[in-house]
Parts: structure tokens; sequence; C-alpha cells
């Protein structure tokens, strides 16, 4: 019962994702950060100066189009932009990026919900594909090199699961470190620090059984060094792989 790869595999590949909204008036490129030299401009039909339109894009942004608030030759205020891919953004821009409430949508039915800041999500809901979300902030991360930005998880926040397991906690770096808490539902909680992907802890967890551990655990349950406590308060002290005590 222990969803460890697929927790943090399906954040981070999404999250990776919202890299495209740094350079939302371009194709969903995690490379593109600005417009190719020669591109045309697009072609609009409107009030193109500082009314609606819209907009049919040419060159290495072939295929996207645009409708809304236009100003100075790019998107400004409320507006729908949709890439070549089928991706699309639905929401607040400024200086030609998502800047404040929105809405990104990707072909794959994934979405991200919330407060974007130059093109990047900073606080919000992540939906994923198979009904997962993530809930909380987000830090805006440069890499070296090469300058592009993109957005993980960082800071307080919840991951929900369709099964009705929940993770709330500290992330750091697209995943949990931290202080957090693991509810499983059968109500299996564990509570204390966290470490990795794998939802690797330390700390104490309860059972719907009545019976207590104390000590190294995976995923909601006892996985290393630890103590169950039985509801007359016997203590069995052991090592535990998977839930189960495999010495003691």
């Amino acid at each position: 019962m222990v969803r460890s790869s697929k927790f943090l595999t399906l954040l981070l590949t999404t999250i990776a994702g919202i890299e495209v909204l740094s350079s939302a008036v371009k194709p969903a490129s995690v490379s593109a950060q600005t417009a190719a030299a020669g591109d045309p401009p697009p072609i609009c039909r409107g009030s193109l100066p500082t009314g609606q339109v819209k907009c049919n894009y040419q060159g290495s942004r072939a295929g996207a189009n645009y409708i809304g608030s236009f100003v100075n030759g790019r998107p400004e205020g409320k507006g729908v932009y949709v890439y070549g891919n089928g991706d699309r953004y639905e929401g607040q821009f400024r200086n030609g990026l998502p800047n404040g409430q929105g809405v990104f949508i990707f072909k794959n039915d994934a979405r991200v919900v919330g407060v974007f800041k130059d093109g990047n999500i900073s606080q919000g809901t992540v939906i994923f594909p198979d009904g997962n979300r993530y809930v909380g902030q987000f830090e805006i991360v440069v890499e070296l090199g090469s300058g592009s930005r993109s957005s993980q998880p960082s800071g307080d926040g919840e991951f929900i699961y369709t099964n009705g397991d929940r993770f709330k906690g500290s992330f750091f770096a697209g995943g949990p470190l931290g202080s957090g808490v693991f509810t499983r539902s059968n109500g299996a909680r564990c509570q204390g620090q966290f470490f990795n992907q794998a939802l690797d802890g330390r700390g104490n967890c309860t059972f719907p059984n009545g019976f207590r551990y104390e000590g190294e655990f995976r995923g909601g349950v006892p996985h290393g060094q630890g103590v169950i406590i039985d509801t007359s308060g016997k203590r069995f002290p052991g090592t535990f792989r998977d839930g189960k005590r495999v010495n003691s």
C-alpha cells in the first residue's frame, strides 16, 4: 500500500510542465523563453492597440491562438492563450505573461489553478489526470546555466490521493521534507518528520485497531527500527519491513 513512486514522480513530471507558463504567448515548449528571432507578429483582428482581439501566431509559435485583452502587441488583462499542442491558459495576463488568478489546462486533462507570477504558479492546486491533487505553495526556481524558470512545491502543502489517503506537511524542492502527517483512508495516521518521495519518516503512528507504533515508517506503515504498542500497553520492539516485524 506504499505509493511512493506514484506520489513524487507524478508530481514532479507535471510540475515540470509548468515551465511552459514562463512563455505564455509561445507554444508549450519548456526550452522556449522568448520568441524566436525573425518570428512574424501575430495576425490579429479586433481593436488592436488596447481592445479585445483574436490573434493567430506564426513562426516558432505556429498553431497558437489568443483571444482577449491586448495592449502594445501582447496579452494584457484577461484572456485565453491556446498553445499549438492543445494546452491552454485562461486568466489574467501582465506584460504578456500569466500574472494573477488563472488556470492552465493541459491536453491530458491535468490542470493548475491558482495565482501566477510572471508566468509561474506561486500558490494553488495541481489536479492530475488520475484525480490526485496537490494544494499549497510553490517556489519559483531558476535553473543554473539556462536561466529557465519553473515552479515546484515548497512550503506548506497537501497531496491528496483519489483513494482518500493524504499527506499534509512541509515540502521542499518538489517533495516532502520536514514535519508532516500522513493519513490513510483506513484510519491509520503517522505524524513526525518525513524525508523523501517514499514518505520515509520517523515519528508516531496510530492504527484503527488501537495499536500504536513509535519509530521509522514508510507510507504509513512501520518500516525500519521501531516498537509496536498494543492496546494493553505491551511493547514489541524490532525491525519492520512493509508493516511486518522481521525480528525482535
